[in-house]
């Protein structure tokens, strides 16, 4: 790179011309030109073309195994380098796209899973509640976990007060309802119990 450098330096000297000379012809900066002689740095091909026209010289003079330095052996185990990283790049890509699609099909999966098994579970919970009318009240038995475990009374909309109450008393006076499940209906009239909370009070 350095021997490259040198060539573009002498070449440049020899039609007298300065760095900013060509810099102004090419449009760049006397920096650029600068960085191209002290062997920082390679113009592009585009802008080889343009040096080998305003030098008065063929490319191949510009840009040959001389002026690069250049190792074949070097090159040939530089290419196979890089071959490999880009294939290893490849395959990582790859990789992750496989482990991101598998990742959200997944989450899919289980999402689906867990909300057909609450609509399932709500399902089969269903038989296990009663739906009552008029109620204003109730007084439950509560656990420090806020856990309900019984139905101790229901006060009704005309005062009345069903001590322990139980599937058999709410049906004879007529209070049990049967509902949609699916359908909105106000607390304010319907409030559902648990079968096994009101079985306990059977006993």
């Amino acid at each position: 790179m350095i021997e490259f450098g040198s060539t573009l330096k002498k070449v440049r000297l020899a039609q007298g011309l300065s760095q900013q000379q060509v810099a102004d012809k090419l449009n760049l900066t006397r920096q650029t030109i600068s960085k191209w002689e002290n062997g920082r740095g390679y113009p592009d091909f585009e802008n080889l073309i343009l040096l080998s026209e305003l030098y008065g010289v063929t490319i191949d003079q510009l840009v040959n195994r001389r002026t690069l330095n250049l190792d074949p052996v070097q090159v040939l185990t530089m290419n196979k380098k890089r071959e490999k990283a880009m294939w290893l790049t490849r395959q990582a890509k790859i990789l992750v796209s496989t482990i991101a699609i598998l990742l959200i099909a997944y989450v899919g999966i289980t999402f689906a899973r867990s909300t057909y098994d609450t609509y399932t579970n709500n399902i089969a919970m269903m038989p296990y509640f009663v739906y009552v009318k008029n109620v204003k009240t109730v007084d439950r038995t509560i656990t420090k976990e806020g856990l309900i475990t019984s139905v101790d009374a229901i006060t009704l909309k005309n005062g009345e007060r069903i001590v322990r109450p139980t599937v058999a008393k709410l049906r004879k006076r007529g209070l049990l309802i049967k509902i949609n499940p699916w359908r909105d209906d106000s607390e304010q009239n319907v409030q559902s119990f648990s079968k096994k909370m009101l079985a306990r009070n059977e006993k």
